[in-house]
């Protein structure tokens, strides 16, 4: 999948100084990409969990460019779709929890009795950087006694590797990029 890479612009020093922010707009542009990378999460998250354990799965993912890979995946693979949102986004008994990442900290939400009807979760998002989003969200599905099975990520920040190898919440969770 050379050609997706060439897709992904670097934007150097956004959203802070010393960031150089991965740009999916280009990737979102190229139908043929967008299409290859989105069979391609499928493939990944049907050859990493069986049949038997996807039918109880769920896919998660935060607001909101997570929203462009987990909903057509599971659209394509038959899986419910429970988006976490900004605080204040969800209508029915939200479920109020912390995400603290590379940049801020701030509250989102699910719907509680929606989270709860499903014991496993797969968690689809587009950057892998430090892993603090997956991780507070990981430790907040945990609160609620249901686990994420899998992190499938776009592509990741390799010089934050180390990072996301010290972190005690991503230990054991299979992550798998897809560039």
């Amino acid at each position: 999948m050379p050609a997706i890479n060439y897709s992904l612009r670097i934007i150097k020093g956004y959203p802070t100084p010393n960031v150089q922010f991965i740009d999916i707009n280009t990737l979102l542009a190229a139908p043929e990409h967008f299409t290859e990378v989105i069979d391609k999460m499928c493939q990944t998250v049907q050859q990493t969990l069986p049949p038997e354990v996807l039918k109880k799965t769920a896919i998660i993912t935060p607001e909101s460019r997570g929203f462009f890979f987990a909903a057509p995946v599971a659209y394509r693979l038959g899986l419910p779709f429970l988006p976490i949102r900004k605080k204040g986004k969800i209508p029915n008994k939200p479920y109020c929890f912390r995400i603290t990442n590379e940049y801020d900290s701030y509250d989102m939400e699910m719907d509680e009795e929606l989270l709860l009807s499903f014991p496993n979760f797969i968690y689809i998002d587009d950057i892998l950087a430090t892993g603090q989003t997956l991780s507070s969200v990981r430790k907040a599905i945990a609160a609620k006694g249901k686990e994420i099975l899998l992190g499938v990520h776009l592509t990741s920040v390799k010089s934050l590797q180390t990072m996301r190898n010290d972190n005690p919440e991503l230990k054991n969770l299979p992550l798998k990029e897809i560039l």
